[in-house]
Formats: structure tokens, sequence, C-alpha cells
């Protein structure tokens, strides 16, 4: 049986991400695809057909994840089911800084290595948390061109480039109160073999956050491993 390349609370991105190639997105900063927090892996058994008899041509996969991420033009969390060879790991994405004095550091390592180092958090009745992927979000940035008409030395039409950056911060998410705590009622499961079927969080943390779209406040239980207090944004 294939063992789940990702775990449960670990952050994932779609193959299309932009960050995977290139420091900056170039385009429409909302066809971006939110970063994803794995909530649960379920692994079909051999018996699954995964390819077209026909062609021979793969259909389907053994190992499906269901993923979570916050939706802020909404202000809701959402979730999608995706495949395993769809998906990548937050850890090859590019991720540059901007100092306050404008200068430019790439900062993938410092980051992805903070994140790593987040301990699944104690709960805390009352204290703030923060959403593992919301450093990311907030720093992504785009780069647009524009151009100033000039003449070169012949006095021929000559554009001259400009190119601005600024950063894209949907998917962004709120910090949140926690206010309730309990066990998962859905189980890990297995096969009569003992390998795993499902497999899901032990622990939920209920949270509540202001939605400035229905002007109320709202709550939602998710996985403990989702959430973090020892974030610092810059």
């Amino acid at each position: 049986m294939s063992k789940p390349k990702f775990i449960i609370g670990e952050l994932v991105v779609l193959k299309t991400h932009p960050l995977l190639t290139s420091y900056r997105i170039k385009g429409d900063g909302k066809l971006v695809p939110p970063i994803l927090l794995v909530k649960e892996i379920f692994i079909e058994s051999k018996k699954k057909i995964i390819c077209d008899e026909e062609t021979g041509n793969i259909i389907a996969e053994r190992i499906k994840y269901t993923c979570v991420y916050f939706n802020d033009a909404k202000s809701e969390f959402l979730e999608v089911v995706l495949y395993e060879s769809m998906l990548e790991t937050f850890r090859e994405l590019k991720i540059e800084k901007i100092s306050p004095d404008g200068k430019v550091e790439k900062d993938e390592k410092t980051i992805i290595e903070e994140i790593d180092g987040y301990k699944v958090p104690e709960y805390k009745y009352g204290e703030i948390f923060r959403l593992k992927t919301k450093k990311i979000e907030i720093y992504k940035k785009r780069s647009s061109k524009t151009f100033k008409v000039g003449k070169d030395d012949e006095g021929e039409e000559k554009l001259n480039p400009k190119e601005t950056v600024q950063y894209v911060v949907n998917y962004t998410s709120p910090d949140f109160i926690v206010c309730g705590f309990k066990k998962n009622d859905d189980k890990n499961s297995h096969y009569p073999d003992a390998s795993p079927k499902r497999i899901v969080a032990e622990y939920l943390f209920k949270v509540k956050w202001f939605n400035p779209f229905q002007q109320k406040f709202s709550e939602q239980y998710l996985p403990d491993s989702f959430l973090t207090d020892e974030m610092k944004v810059d």
C-alpha cells in the first residue's frame, strides 16, 4: 500500500501556483490558488480502478486529500478534495521579503524553517491563534510593468519599461480567538490487513472571528495542527 506524501496539518499548494517557479506573480493576482492545509487523508484499496481499461491512461489515484483554505472574499473556510499528484509541498515556494527601506531579500528558507518549527499548540482558551498559512499569503507579491513613451538617439519612438511590485493578500486569514475544544468525531480507519484507510486529526479547536461580510461573529472547529501561537508578523 502506498504511503501518503503529506500529513495532517501540512501546508500544500496546487502545482499551478506561480510562486513555485517565480518570486513574483505575473498577471492577475486573483487567479492565484490559495495555500492549503491537509485536513483528511483517504487511501483507496487496491481494488479501486485508477486507469482506463482500454487505453491504460490514468484517470484517478489511490491517495486523496481533503484540504482547507480561508476564503477572504467571504470570510469563511472552504474544503476541496485533491489527488496527491495535483499537489506540491509549500517548501518549494519561492518567497521574498521587502525590508522597510526597500531592500529585497530571498526569504523562503527563513519562513519555511519557521513554519516547520511550529509545534502543535496546546489548547489555551481565550488566546489569539493564527492560521499557519497566513505569513505566506501576506508575503505574496505581484509584478507588473508600465511603459513610458520616449525617443531614442535617432528620434524613433522607444518604450521605457518601469516595473511595479505590490503585495497580493487574497486568502489572508484574520487572527482567531480560541474558544472551544473537542476530540474529533471522525476517527482513523484501517483495512483488514491493518493498513491505513482514513487519517484525520485527533483534536479540534473551535475558533471565533468577526465576519465583515455577514456582519456577525463566525465560529468553526479546526484541527489543532492548522493553528499556531508562535507566528510573528513583521
